[in-house]
């Protein structure tokens, strides 16, 4: 057949509505949206519990780790960029995003079944293995078909509501799967390893039944959704020159608030994500405690984010993302009283999930609105380098904190193969707690001091409005 696989999975697409500013179908909404949580299932795989992996299960030290995690991301930045430019250049039949997440749904799968594929081999051994595997997953793989997946919601429709509920309904979907990762892997990789008697057996085992569920999400991503969103006619075959794409993308001063924010959360979901097993094993005397704790937080994030499409249209991305940051330093003050409590903890997690949920339901339809504004100031779109360099910079987020924070633990003497807080070092018991106690205090009054620059709000539709009478101006 002519066009081979794509074509084939093509017949979706056939008499669709290309109308720009369509309120796009619940079907396709929900299509794109579960693509989240396929794609979620292994960045919390990677983000926060491979650091447990290698530390506690095939014994690399801290320090090792945290080398792994920032000479990596020095590649991932080149790659996240390179990959922008390849989306904004590709004109294909099939799209320019949705093409590729067809290309890379199965070496997806393969490279994280890999990523926890340990070979027996030496300590140096086991460290190349980890770094070359962690960038074909990171690097390549994840970048190449995560940037195109982000660049699809903005592609979907122009109409701004629409954009504010996919995101919204995306995010739950993604909190929902990253709870799942991190309340249930542990406890399904346990009793895994029960019933087999091998634990890395159990590891890659668990990661392949979640890539294989990720492969038939994402090929009905690709089959559902449609790109209605289309360049000018007289440019829709040129390419913008790659500087001045850069220039337009980082002199916007929306995308650099997006990026901001993006960058400050990664680093609080990296530092609370990774340090909460630590926390909880060797503060709290308890590892099963990360379920309870986890879960209070990232259900009060899914229902505060369910809430959004009413509170938005009144309050704004602004307003309601201040506000958030301020309950999250409330409920980080609040678990001061009693750092060893465990209902306060609770408390404190419910407080946290109402606080990140404002930024958590926008954070992609924050970079929507400045291609936007970029279109508007500028007069062309650049979706791939806009969501490439978001992307770059929560990797980049994650990378340097998982670094420091391996860096830190490995300067305390934290070793992961010690089972209790009094076979550890004071100090590293200190650091552990200074992780999960202070250092997101600092990350909320961060993102509170960047959302507090975001004027769109009151302009957005003003905005709009006179690049449609552009358009209209264009089209006679």
């Amino acid at each position: 057949m002519k066009g081979g696989i794509a074509e084939l999975l093509n017949f979706k697409q056939k008499r669709k509505d290309m109308n720009q500013f369509i309120k796009v179908p619940v079907s396709e909404k929900l299509a794109y949206c579960f693509g989240d949580p396929a794609l979620t299932l292994m960045y919390t795989m990677t983000s926060t519990l491979l650091i447990y992996f290698y530390t506690n299960v095939v014994g690399i030290s801290a320090g090792a780790v945290g080398m792994i995690m920032l000479i990596s991301r020095i590649f991932d930045g080149f790659s996240d960029v390179a990959m922008g430019a390849i989306i904004d250049r590709t004109h294909s039949k099939y799209g320019k995003a949705r093409i590729w997440i067809l290309r890379l749904t199965l070496p997806y799968a393969i490279a994280a079944i890999l990523l926890f594929t340990m070979p027996p081999m030496g300590d140096m051994g086991k460290i190349v293995y980890a770094f070359v595997t962690y960038n074909i997953m990171n690097t390549v793989v994840y970048t190449a078909i995560s940037q195109p997946f982000h660049a699809l919601g903005s592609l979907m429709t122009r109409d701004r509501r629409d954009r504010d509920t996919i995101s919204n309904i995306r995010m739950m979907l993604s909190i929902t799967a990253s709870m799942i990762i991190t309340a249930f892997t542990l406890p399904l990789i346990n009793y895994v390893a029960s019933v087999t008697g091998q634990e890395q057996l159990s590891w890659i085992l668990v990661t392949a039944a979640y890539a294989i569920i990720s492969v038939f999400v994402l090929l009905n991503t690709y089959m559902t959704c449609t790109e209605r969103v289309q360049a000018a006619p007289q440019s829709k075959k040129e390419d913008i020159p790659f500087w001045t794409s850069f220039k337009i993308t980082f002199t916007n001063r929306y995308f650099l608030i997006a990026l901001g924010l993006m960058i400050t959360y990664t680093a609080y979901q990296v530092i609370i994500g990774t340090d909460l097993t630590y926390y909880c094993q060797y503060v709290l005397g308890d590892a099963n405690l990360v379920m309870p704790l986890s879960s209070a937080e990232k259900v009060c994030t899914i229902i505060g984010i369910a809430l959004l499409p009413k509170l938005l249209p009144k309050y704004g991305k602004r307003n309601l993302i201040c506000f958030g940051c301020a309950m999250g330093i409330v409920g980080q003050l609040l678990f001061l009283l009693n750092i060893t409590s465990v209902p306060l903890g609770v408390v404190s997690c419910i407080i946290r999930g109402f606080g990140i949920a404002p930024f958590y339901g926008v954070q992609y339809s924050l970079p929507g609105d400045a291609i936007e504004y970029g279109h508007w100031k500028h007069g062309v779109r650049v979706e791939g380098l806009m969501f490439s360099s978001m992307s770059m910079g929560q990797k980049a987020g994650s990378g340097f904190t998982q670094a420091i924070m391996g860096g830190i633990l490995s300067l305390a003497a934290f070793d992961g193969m010690k089972a209790t807080a009094a076979e550890q070092t004071p100090q590293a018991i200190a650091t552990i707690e200074t992780f999960y106690l202070y250092v997101p205090i600092a990350l909320w009054a961060i993102m509170f001091l960047i959302a507090a620059c975001y004027k769109l709000d009151k302009t957005y539709d003003k905005m709009m409005e006179e690049l449609l009478a552009r358009g209209h101006k264009q089209d006679n």
